[in-house]
């Protein structure tokens, strides 16, 4: 396990969200301009995002540090941590980034720092851990409970803000469940667990209500395929560690990244997805080939 330390720098670059107010509806597709103030903690220029330790966004989030994509990816070259930058949050119903970055830089700006970043702690091939977790429904459940069948697993929590990270994570196994219904017998061979690192919050019930809007409407879909699960504070840290899942809550906010795997019906590690850059299709041919008996590569 890494030091505290070094898990709180790693958690600072990778991803971050936090609770916040319910923002105002919006028409799909339709991105909501909100005003950010913040200073500058590192910058990514290959990925095209820096971090910002900001200030609360009045009617989105609260005041917290996370990485936000940039539009116009040329101002990250005259980005530096220490300055201080104003910019547009553009939220959209999948994506957020900045736009209009105005900076300023204050005496004693510090030099660029490059933050470190860790590997997953499984890999592919590996055992998948039967960490005792509960479901929506308040019952037992583990991976050994799902031995014989592909799994998809994600991790997210309810009141994720920005639409990049849990609710993007959401939106994917949305769409996964909709490819494998259409596929009866894939579908009967494989099954789909998002698991919420706010045990706090997200209880069974709390759980069970955020679930049911993303079955309804697609035909061929069961209760029973995909669950949304719980659990003790140290099984969910030892279940979240196995996938490289780093997060970290103060007060009310968290700051995490993300992670998506596959394991086999024999409950071994077949593939596992950082971030958010991935597609339902490409998940659903990996649980087709890990419900299949190919090995993990």
């Amino acid at each position: 396990m890494v030091s505290v330390k070094r898990a709180l720098l790693v958690l600072l670059v990778v991803a971050a969200v936090a609770c916040r107010k319910p923002a105002a509806e919006r028409p799909a597709g339709l991105e909501k301009p909100y005003p950010l103030k913040g200073v500058v903690v590192s910058v990514d220029r290959a990925g095209g995002k820096v971090t910002l330790k900001h200030e609360a966004v009045p009617g989105y989030m609260d005041a917290m540090t996370m990485p936000f994509a940039v539009g116009e990816t040329k101002i990250l070259d005259d980005l530096n941590p220490g300055d201080t930058v104003e910019a547009k949050l553009l939220v959209g119903d999948r994506s957020s980034h900045l736009e209009g970055i105005v900076v300023s830089r204050p005496p004693g700006t510090p030099a660029q720092v490059t933050i470190p970043t860790s590997d997953p702690y499984g890999k592919p091939g590996d055992v998948a851990p039967a960490t005792p977790l509960v479901d929506q429904e308040g019952k037992a459940l583990s991976l050994a409970d799902l031995k014989g069948e592909a799994v998809g697993v994600t991790f997210i929590f309810t009141r994720c803000p920005l639409p990049d990270f849990c609710p993007r994570m959401n939106l994917n196994f949305s769409e996964v469940e909709r490819l494998l219904a259409a596929d009866p017998k894939l579908y009967g061979k494989t099954r789909l667990l998002s698991v919420s690192f706010d045990p706090a919050y997200d209880t069974p019930k709390v759980l069970k209500a955020f679930r049911e809007p993303f079955l309804k409407g697609t035909p061929g879909v069961t209760p029973g395929h995909w669950r949304f699960a719980t659990g003790t504070l140290e099984h969910i840290k030892e279940f979240a560690g196995f996938f490289g899942l780093t997060y970290l809550k103060t007060g009310e906010q968290f700051v995490h990244s993300l992670s998506t795997a596959v394991i086999t019906p024999d409950g071994i590690l077949y593939s596992i997805r950082r971030g958010n850059d991935w597609e339902a299709k490409d998940f659903v041919e990996d649980l087709r080939k890990a419900a299949t008996g190919e090995k993990p590569k």
